[in-house]
This record gives C-alpha cells, sequence and structure tokens, in this order.
C-alpha cells in the first residue's frame, strides 16, 4: 500500500437543517487517534503501500480463524466490522492495539504500544441476504468481553444520519494483507484509493455493482488478499474536530492483485452507509 494525506471535508460549511439535525456517530467517542496523518513518523515501503503510522490506527482489528486471516474496524466497545465472506466456523480471535504482528510489543523511535489485545468472537452477524462476496458483504464480529477505550484501542466513525460519500474522492485502506511479494504484511500497511464510477467496476467484473458498494482505484498500489474486512475511510472535519469516518469494506477485486503497467488495480468496497440500519439493528439485538 502506498500512503497519502487523508482527505479533510470540511463540513462546518455545509447547512445540517441550522444546527437542528447536527451529525451523530454509532459511537460517538470515535474516530481519533494521538497521532496526526502527515507527521512524518511514517516511512516509504495492501501491495506497493507503506507502513501505516504506528498510533494513527487504533480502531484497526486483525480477525484470525484457524489459517485465515482478515481486517476488521472496531466499531463499539463490543462489535468489530468486517466482510461477511471472513466469516468462518473455526474458533475466530481478534486482535486490537496491533501493529506488528511478528513482535509482542510495538516501538516507534520515540514511543511504544501497549501488547496486543486478544479477545475471542463468541458471536456473529452476517448479513441474511449476503452472496458470495458480491452482495451484502458485511458481517460484525461480537467479542466475547467488552472492550475498554484507550489511546490505542479506540472505534472508527460511523455516521448514523447523512451521507458523505458523495464529498469524498480520497480513501484511505489499511490491512495485514499481502505485500508485493505475495506475503502477508508483518505490519499494518495503508493506500490511498480514489473513488470512480460503480459502472467502470461492474464492467470490469461482470457483476452488479450498485449503491451498495464502492468502486476505487489506484495506479500504483491495491487491497489485496488478507485486507478483506479492513476498513476504507476518510478524515473528515466536524464542528472543527478531525475524525476518521469509515465508508467502505474490503470486499474483492480482480484474483492478482500485481500492479502492472497504466492500468492500476480496481476493487469493490462493501459501502457501509448503506447497511446502517443493519448494523444499527444488528448491534442492539446482539448486544446481550
Amino acid at each position: 500500500m502506498k500512503i497519502a494525506a487523508a482527505v479533510i471535508i470540511l463540513l462546518t460549511g455545509i447547512a445540517f437543517g441550522n444546527g437542528q439535525n447536527p451529525v451523530s456517530f454509532l459511537e460517538p467517542n470515535c474516530g481519533v487517534s494521538i497521532s496526526s496523518y502527515g507527521n512524518g513518523n511514517a516511512v516509504p515501503m495492501i501491495t506497493n503501500g507503506r507502513p501505516a503510522d504506528m498510533f494513527a490506527n487504533p480502531w484497526m482489528a486483525l480477525v484470525h480463524s484457524g489459517a485465515s486471516m482478515c481486517g476488521g474496524s472496531l466499531i463499539t466497545n463490543r462489535f468489530v466490522l468486517s466482510a461477511a465472506h471472513c466469516v468462518s466456523n473455526n474458533h475466530t480471535d481478534i486482535y486490537l492495539g496491533e501493529f506488528d504482528t511478528s513482535t509482542d510489543t510495538d516501538c516507534s523511535t520515540t514511543a511504544c504500544m501497549p501488547k496486543a489485545i486478544k479477545i475471542a468472537v463468541d458471536a456473529y452477524v452476517k448479513h441474511p441476504l449476503y452472496v458470495h462476496y458480491t452482495q451484502n458483504d458485511i458481517a460484525l464480529f461480537r467479542l466475547a468481553t467488552k472492550v475498554e477505550f484507550t489511546d490505542y484501542v479506540k472505534p472508527i466513525c460511523l455516521l448514523n444520519n447523512f451521507n458523505l460519500l458523495n464529498y469524498v474522492t480520497a480513501l484511505t485502506a489499511t490491512g495485514w494483507g499481502l505485500t508485493e511479494q505475495g506475503v502477508p504484511s508483518r505490519v499494518l500497511r495503508t493506500t490511498t484509493l480514489t473513488q470512480v464510477d460503480r459502472s467502470y467496476c461492474s464492467r470490469m467484473f461482470g457483476t452488479p455493482v450498485d449503491w451498495s458498494h464502492i468502486c476505487a482505484w489506484d495506479y500504483t498500489s491495491a487491497t489485496c488478499n488478507g485486507d478483506s474486512g479492513g476498513p476504507i475511510s476518510a478524515k473528515i472535519t466536524i464542528d472543527g474536530m478531525a475524525r476518521v469516518v469509515q465508508f467502505g469494506i474490503v470486499s474483492y477485486g480482480p484474483q492478482k492483485c500485481k500492479v502492472t503497467g497504466l492500468t492500476g488495480v480496481t476493487g469493490v468496497y462493501t459501502n457501509v452507509l448503506h447497511h446502517m440500519n443493519f448494523i444499527i439493528n444488528a448491534v442492539r439485538l446482539a448486544d446481550v
């Protein structure tokens, strides 16, 4: 993956019903990290990307089910959002506060993170109309125990009442998926994708790509195997506070995610905003 400064959308100039209908999030304490994008902590290195800022993604979840691996995002103190095709009948564990999977303690040149938290999944809610990768590829994993939010474990923002996707061009993807060497990345990597018309993905993959999806592309990098279920997001400023808002979930792409020539790689992502009713209802009914 490659990293670029996250897109900043200034929403203070957009009318929201004269303040009578303010922006609301699924979890109010969301989308803020102790790190800021573009602060120089990331060094050059999802395919053809670079390592993410160690402290910039406290909502990232690593989903382990047997030998398979997916990404996910913490959305409340009990639930991780991921792709339906990541659901497994095998025992599943979620790792939160993870960055480098090869070390117990992750450190930058100036600070260290606490050891990652490992929590078993005790239930999952898969979209009832899920069709193999191509439709409604979304699921929630319920953690066996609730997590306490810290600077290193914190939820990403999900918008309850506004569709801002049309305001977003650049979307940031993060994950531990296959690199250009064809092996899973040991460190969390990131890339910036450009949202393109859904008809392009529909023609490319020969499957219906509609409002329930996001079509995104990049010349030099791509999400790949192992990135599935992870978030694609944008940084948005609301009422003077910059927050990271999740818009999509890594779903599917070409069988080979290698970037070659000038065509780049296009992928299809589940549109989170389209599925907010499913998410809200699943969290309410399953949080027992």
